[in-house]
Order: C-alpha cells, then structure tokens, then sequence
C-alpha cells in the first residue's frame, strides 16, 4: 500500500468528499496548500463558482481533473425527457474540455423519477435500452471533441435510483 504522508502525486480527492465544509474554490485551495496535485470536481459545484473561475483557479494552482463528475441520467419518462438528459450531457462534455479534464464520469440513470421516490415506470430493461442510446448519442459527440467517457457501475440497491448498469460486465458491455 502507498503512504501518502509525504508524497501527494497518486492521491486525487474527490470533491463531493469534502462539499459540506467547503465550496469548490476552497476545496482547489486547500488541495493546492497541502501538494494534493488533483481533484475530480462535480458539476453542481463547478456552477456555483462558475466555470470560467473554476478553470482559473486549476490553472493558477496547478491542479489537475483525474475526472469530471458527472454525466448520465438518461432514461426518461418522455422522448423530451431523454432529449434533455442528451442536451445536458453536451453540456457536461463541453464543460468536461473547458476544464481539460481527462474524462467525463458517467452515472448512467435508472427509473425516472427514482431518486425522489417517485419512478414513473418500473421498466428497467427500459431504462437500460435508453442508456445504451443515450449513450451512443453523447460518445459520438465526446468522440468529436476528443473526451473520453466514464462508465461508473454502481451497487445494484442504486438500480432503481442511480444507476441501471451494476456490475463490470454491463458497464464491459455497454464499451463494446
């Protein structure tokens, strides 16, 4: 195992760790004070200080992305619903390269509506069908820009809420 008390340069802090003590802005400070070289920022927190101020504050410290959070969330109740969660994971790419980080982490969706309780459908197959799609459509235009995407399997007790692709094979699977 590596000791990371005196050496930083493996370590990346992801920052939804530490977003109830501090905002983003901080977070890149404190990083940058004590020689932590990288972070993986979500995007909810890159909004709230802006993306330009956030881009300014990597490159004035030094720190590096060792990704971008997240991406996904694609099934929809509606063909609008999906057409959004397409728009927005533009968006993510975009933001993604505004901030030249090496990867755009994916947290695919699941039901819609799960997160709050309230799936308004219980197809997972379905769920999945407008993952792959969603999918395809935002690694064709990641591709354009050169970003790579993510898959983050998550547990399968987050495949109603978070996430419909649960084990490595599926993620694997979705790659090919």
């Amino acid at each position: 195992m590596r000791d990371f008390t005196a050496d930083h340069r493996w370590l990346s802090i992801n920052a939804v760790t530490v977003r109830e003590q501090w905002k983003l802005d901080r977070i890149i400070e404190e990083c940058a004070r004590r020689e932590i070289r990288a972070i993986s920022p979500w995007r909810d927190q890159v909004a709230e200080i802006g993306l330009t101020k956030t881009a300014a504050l990597l490159r004035d410290t030094g720190i590096e992305l060792t990704g971008y959070c997240r991406g996904g969330m694609f099934p929809g109740v509606t063909a609008e619903d999906c057409q959004r969660a397409l728009d927005d994971n533009r968006r993510a790419v975009d933001e993604a390269r505004a901030l030249n980080a090496p990867c755009l982490i994916l947290v695919v969706g699941a039901l819609p509506g799960g997160m709050q309780n309230q799936a308004r459908h219980k197809d997972i197959a379905r769920a999945r069908v407008e993952v792959h799609d969603g999918l395809a459509v935002t690694l064709e235009y990641a591709r354009g820009v050169q970003l790579p995407l993510a898959l983050e399997p998550l547990h399968p007790m987050y495949a109603a809420d978070r996430a419909c692709v649960n084990t490595l094979e599926q993620a694997l699977d979705l790659c090919d």
